[in-house]
């Protein structure tokens, strides 16, 4: 019994099997139901299509090329540069405007400490995508590493980069 349709509590005529309903009210129905699953699925396959609506440029005669595009920052313009242009002349007494930047580069760390492991400390070992910033102030070079996010630190004993694409220790 479980399994049975249970039909006893429908009205008449709401069955698809229910016979008892006139040929006009029948006919209509079929009528509807295709209509019914039709807009739904227009709207699915067209939607795509008219999403970009409106976006084409002010000026018809407009290049794709005349578009400005987004670029990376330069050296200066980086907060993690800038804040290690600034540690860096605290730390050595110097105007930030005396400090070069010799590079700055993603880099691939070969664990958790970033190039820059502590004695007597533990790091995950996993590489981890990062930062590197090399500076010189009076003839020396100073390391500050990182990871992607939050900011990098000064590297008293730095450690080399995984040597490949995101490093700049990569062969040539």
């Amino acid at each position: 019994m479980r399994n049975e349709r249970r039909i006893d509590d429908v009205p008449k005529g709401m069955t698809p099997t229910d016979n008892t309903t006139d040929q006009s009210t029948d006919t209509d129905t079929r009528k509807i139901r295709p209509a019914a699953y039709l807009l739904p699925v227009l709207a699915l396959t067209l939607a795509p299509m008219f999403a970009g609506c409106g976006s084409e440029a002010t000026d018809p005669g407009a290049n794709v090329s005349d578009v400005p595009t987004s670029s990376d920052p330069t050296p200066a313009e980086d907060p993690k540069v800038a804040a290690a242009i600034a540690d860096l002349a605290e730390r050595q007494g110097v105007k930030s405007e005396e400090i070069t930047v010799v590079s700055h580069d993603k880099v691939t760390w070969r664990d958790g400490s970033l190039g820059c492991p502590e004695p007597g400390k533990m790091y995950a070992m996993v590489l981890t995508d990062g930062v590197r910033v090399v500076l010189e102030a009076a003839g020396k070079t100073y390391e500050y590493h990182g990871g992607e996010s939050g900011p990098v630190s000064f590297c008293e004993n730095p450690q080399e980069p995984v040597p490949g694409e995101g490093s700049s220790d990569a062969p040539q």
